[in-house]
């Protein structure tokens, strides 16, 4: 094994992170300073104990954690260089501040975890319930992923209120922005790898054969399972996937970012590539919050001239720190009035989970304008189009289904040029249905990531 040296609580955890799918259960607990301007990351949690010789830090799932007494020499360095490298028995060890060496280790663990926490959804009128349930197993070509985040999407609100015309049947678990490692792998599964870090998408499984899949539109499959829908998804520390769709997520996007990308940002991608935005449109984004706030990116991303369109004056706040031309309240302004002022939409993507902001997205087009449908109004709302100005205007209207593997593929590379950012604020599973009350409220800024 190679050795990586590391100064930085990120740089750390993504480490340590590769040497416990390499090695097993291996851990490394920062508190104090380790590293300067760092964050404690301690696991588990609770504060440390430091003796002379081995120190038992506590029992994670049956098995004992252990820290070498050298690390409290190490604490008094202002800069706490770390050379990760491997060590003895059925650990790694660190060579810390001034030559000090210590060892972060496990005993052997003969206890085998058999069920896990999951959010479940037992009624479409009762909140989501926290459950212990029984871990899932693989099948034939599909893997077990052990979640470290998880996003919330509307889409989950709208299955576990059973919203839309085709239901979901509780009951099940929400879920399909979710990160996670593979720990188990079923039968002929050769394509993925024990400690592969991989994203849960809402396209949990297509049949391949389809004429749909073999042209590129695997999502528009009639035979699919949707990940938190027809399946369980990962709203849960643990959830199967079939291999083929266990999506690699590059080790420089972190799993808090790939999560809401996992979506948000595939969904928007997706919208913005089939509008076919080129350079110098005007895009109009219609909601900036979860999914809006990527779509803004990537229309820019294609060469957009921006506009923001929402009724939050912080959410409106975020798109102009994002890099929006333009800016409209809709709560204060009409849309399509200032719009129009500024010479119409080339595109606009309607993203707000409301007819009446379709209708005003269509009505801020300018001619050859064209009309992404994005949203899913849980009311099944239909959009009215007048024929006249529809045919006369050579306008369009183009519905958008999430996107592709290789649409998601495409969105992690991007995030790991650095050309997108993720806004989202972090929560506990426990915290699922004040999580959803927030969202419905309009209280969070973009994203919630739930972290495992």
């Amino acid at each position: 094994m190679s050795v990586n040296r590391i100064t930085a609580t990120a740089a750390a955890h993504e480490a340590i992170r590769r040497l416990c799918a390499d090695r097993g259960p291996v851990m490394f607990v920062q508190s104090g300073g380790c590293c300067a301007g760092s964050t404690p990351m301690c696991y588990p949690a609770g504060e440390l104990i430091l003796g002379a010789g081995d120190v038992l830090l506590g029992t994670v799932e049956g098995c004992p954690f252990y820290i070498d007494y050298g690390l409290d020499q190490a604490w008094g360095e202002s800069t706490f260089q770390l050379d990760v490298a491997p060590g003895d028995p059925e650990g790694f060890s660190l060579a810390a501040g001034h030559g000090t060496r210590f060892v972060t280790r496990s005993t052997t663990c003969s206890v085998e975890r058999t069920t896990m926490k999951a959010a479940v959804v037992t009624d479409f009128r009762k909140p989501l319930e926290i459950q212990e349930v029984p871990i899932p197993e693989p099948g034939p070509g599909e893997v077990l992923v052990r979640m470290e985040t998880s996003g919330l999407c509307h889409t989950d609100i709208h299955a576990a209120h059973g919203d839309w015309p085709v239901k979901p049947a509780p009951p099940f678990v929400p879920g399909h922005e979710g990160i996670g490692i593979i720990e188990r792998l079923g039968d002929d599964v050769t394509e993925r790898a024990l400690g592969d870090r991989v994203a849960i998408a809402w396209l949990g499984y297509a049949c391949g054969k389809c004429r749909h899949c073999i042209g590129g539109w695997e999502t528009l499959c009639l035979e699919q399972q949707n990940s938190g829908y027809s399946v369980n998804g990962s709203f849960a520390e643990y959830a199967v996937v079939p291999a083929a769709f266990a999506t690699p997520v590059p080790d420089s996007v972190s799993s808090r970012d790939a999560a809401p990308l996992t979506c948000a940002g595939v969904t928007t991608f997706k919208a913005i590539k089939v509008a076919g935005v080129a350079p110098a449109e005007t895009v109009a984004i219609f909601g900036v919050g979860g999914l809006g706030h990527l779509a803004l990116q990537y229309a820019r991303i294609a060469g957009g001239i921006t506009i923001g369109v929402d009724i939050e004056d912080s959410k409106l706040e975020m798109a102009k720190q994002l890099g929006a031309d333009h800016v409209v309240n809709a709560a204060t302004t009409d849309p399509v009035e200032a719009i129009q002022a500024l010479g119409g939409a080339d595109v606009a993507v309607a993203l707000a989970a409301s007819p009446h902001s379709f209708d005003q997205a269509f009505r801020s087009l300018r001619r050859g304008g064209r009309l992404v449908c994005v949203a899913l109004p849980g009311d099944d709302g239909a959009l009215s189009l007048p024929i006249f100005d529809t045919v006369l205007n050579g306008k369009t209207v183009i519905g958008s289904i999430v996107g592709t593997r290789n649409d998601l593929a495409d969105v992690f590379a991007l995030h790991a040029a650095g050309r997108t950012k993720v806004i989202a604020v972090d929560r506990k599973l426990d915290d699922v249905n004040q999580s959803i009350a927030d969202v419905l409220a309009g209280d969070v800024p973009a994203r919630i990531v739930f972290q495992f």
